[in-house]
This record gives structure tokens, C-alpha cells and sequence, in this order.
């Protein structure tokens, strides 16, 4: 897939045309999923380019900053999910004031017409575009008679009766319900960052952690602890156990921590990307008289970790089709 960073940088608008998916597509969850699809689907049909069209940084970051969406997937994690979606092009723009000020009909004439050469435009029902958010799906259409482009709204996909949305995983995330966001994401939420050097009390409790420094504006799970799954530098999976939280017993800051234990892996990961995957939560953050007490209770999240993947290896064992699930 190529990546643009501006659209200075796209080529001049091919012969054959682009099929371009408008959105912020952040956490690309099942509802972007589909019009990325369909997307690839038209275009493949059409003998043209799929192109997915999204902003950086979030609109709402810059129309209404206080306060800013936490994100769901940074710019490098959005770029890989749209990627495995089949999409030939991502076309990173700008979002700042002088772009949110364009009118409707100069987005669609500059932005799809001139510099795309799209033949056809797909988005959710509910997109808005342009100053202030004016135009709508129905003066998309309009604009795109004129500027030669057919236009697609795609039905928004629905979770227990309610529309899929970044807004809803955000909320589910912050509570702590990292099973009801996988749902609704198609896949478990990610956080990702670098291992940092931490206080170094994991190994006198026989639990050496991974300190993950995180970006900011990152949305993180509710503080308590989880099974999880974390991959080291891109490379292999390992089952673990995260926690998110002040570290209450010791620590009186009030820094957010998260620290993970892999239960598969022994050797230094300082310095190491780690991108964690939260799967199921199992318990609130909690003050322990001691270190003794804190160890226990550890050793006892463990069992429950270890629990958790053995049922669903069960499970996938009984599927009968190979390969399926964890």
C-alpha cells in the first residue's frame, strides 16, 4: 500500500480512477471495516485504484481541543489495519483550520475531483464534510454530478441494537470493558509504546514487569488489571497479564503506570516496542498492606491469566476449522 503524507505528494489523478473511502477511521472498528471493503470490493470491480482518505490529527482535536478524543490507534497502527483491508492507497491530509474551512464544494472539486480523479466516493451515512460541517451525504452527491464522481453511502454497522463508533469504544475502553470494545473493533484494543526502566520491584516479587511508555492522548483501559496478549518488536505473540494503574501500595504520585508480565518470555525487553492487546479484565486496582500480600495476589492473577488461555486453546481445539481463534 502506498502512503501519502500530504496530497502535494499524490500523483497525478490516474486514467482508471480512484474509489475513495472518506473518513478518521480511527481504530478502524467493524463499521469502517466495511466501507473500507466495499471500497476494495467497487474498485477491483472497476479496474481503478482504492484509495482510503483520512485526517491528522483528529478533527475534533483541532475544531474542539478541551477536550481532545483519546486515540484508539496511532497514524503507524491505522496505516497497517487499512493496509491488511486490501486498500491500495492511504492519503494522510492535514487537518488544520485553513483545511476545515473549506466549503462542501471546494473539498469535493480540489480534494476528490482535481487531485484524485475519484469515480466514486464512499462513506458512512452520517458523514459531514466541509466548514462547520455543512455538507452531508445528500450535497455530496450533488457536488459529486457535477464533478463526476458517483457517490456511496454505506449503512452503519450495529452492535446490540446501537451504531458502531469510535465515540462507543472510547467509553467501553475508559470502563474498562476491553471484551465489549474487542467486539465491536473486530479485534482486541491495542495500546503501544516503548519499555521503559521502571522501579525495579517485579523481580524481588518474583514478577518482572515490562514498563510501557505510551503516548499521549492514548486511549487506556479503566486502571485495574488484565489478561492480555503482547507481541515483542513485531515479532511473537506472548500471553500476559497487564496492569493499569498509580501502583497504590508503593508509589504515591499518581502516575499511571502500565506494566506487563509475560508469562512465556524470561530476558531484558528494555528499550524493546511492545504493542499489548487487552483481552479480558479481571480485577479492579486495589492498596495491599505489603509486599507479601501484593506477590500473592499477583501469582493469583497469573492463575487466572493462565486460566483464560487454556479455555480458549480448548476451544479452539474443538473448532472444526483449523487455526481459528488464538
Amino acid at each position: 500500500m502506498r502512503v501519502f503524507t500530504s496530497l502535494g505528494e499524490i500523483d497525478e489523478a490516474p486514467d482508471r480512477g480512484r474509489v475513495v473511502a472518506i473518513g478518521v477511521f480511527d481504530g478502524v472498528h467493524r463499521g469502517h471495516q466495511r466501507i473500507l471493503a466495499e471500497t476494495v470490493e467497487s474498485a477491483r470491480s472497476m479496474g481503478g485504484l482504492s484509495t482510503a482518505v483520512t485526517f491528522y490529527p483528529h478533527p475534533e482535536a483541532v475544531l474542539r481541543p478541551k477536550p481532545a478524543p483519546l486515540m484508539l490507534t496511532s497514524l503507524e497502527r491505522k496505516a497497517e489495519l487499512i493496509e491488511a483491508m486490501g486498500v491500495d492507497e492511504l492519503v494522510v491530509v492535514k487537518f488544520d483550520r485553513a483545511f476545515a474551512a473549506l466549503s462542501p464544494e471546494a473539498f469535493c472539486r480540489l480534494v476528490l475531483s482535481h487531485r484524485l480523479g475519484a469515480r466514486q466516493v464512499l462513506v458512512g451515512e452520517n458523514f459531514r464534510f466541509g466548514h462547520l460541517g455543512a455538507g452531508a451525504t445528500a450535497d455530496l452527491r450533488v457536488y459529486g454530478a457535477t464533478h463526476d464522481f458517483d457517490v456511496r453511502a454505506v449503512q452503519l454497522a450495529e452492535e446490540g441494537g446501537e451504531t458502531i463508533s469510535s465515540t462507543r469504544i472510547r467509553r467501553l475502553i475508559s470502563a474498562g470493558q476491553v471484551a465489549g470494545a474487542a467486539r465491536l473493533l473486530g479485534r482486541p484494543h491495542r495500546i503501544e509504546g516503548v519499555v521503559v526502566s521502571g522501579a525495579g520491584r517485579g523481580r524481588a516479587l518474583a514478577a518482572p514487569t515490562a514498563n510501557l511508555a505510551v503516548d499521549v492522548g492514548t486511549a487506556i483501559p479503566r486502571m485495574g488489571v488484565y489478561v492480555t496478549l503482547s507481541v515483542l518488536n513485531g515479532g511473537k505473540a506472548h500471553p500476559s497479564v497487564t496492569s493499569v494503574g498509580t501502583n497504590p501500595t508503593f508509589e504515591v504520585d499518581k502516575k499511571i503506570r502500565i506494566e506487563t508480565l509475560l508469562l512465556d518470555h524470561t530476558g531484558d525487553v528494555y528499550g524493546s516496542r511492545l504493542a499489548v492487546d487487552f483481552l479480558e479484565r479481571i480485577r479492579d486496582q486495589r492498596t495491599f498492606v505489603d509486599a507479601e500480600s501484593l506477590a500473592a495476589r499477583i501469582r493469583r492473577d497469573v492463575e487466572i491469566a493462565r486460566g483464560f488461555w487454556h479455555a480458549v486453546t480448548s476451544e479452539v481445539c474443538t473448532k472444526p476449522v483449523p487455526g481459528a481463534g488464538f
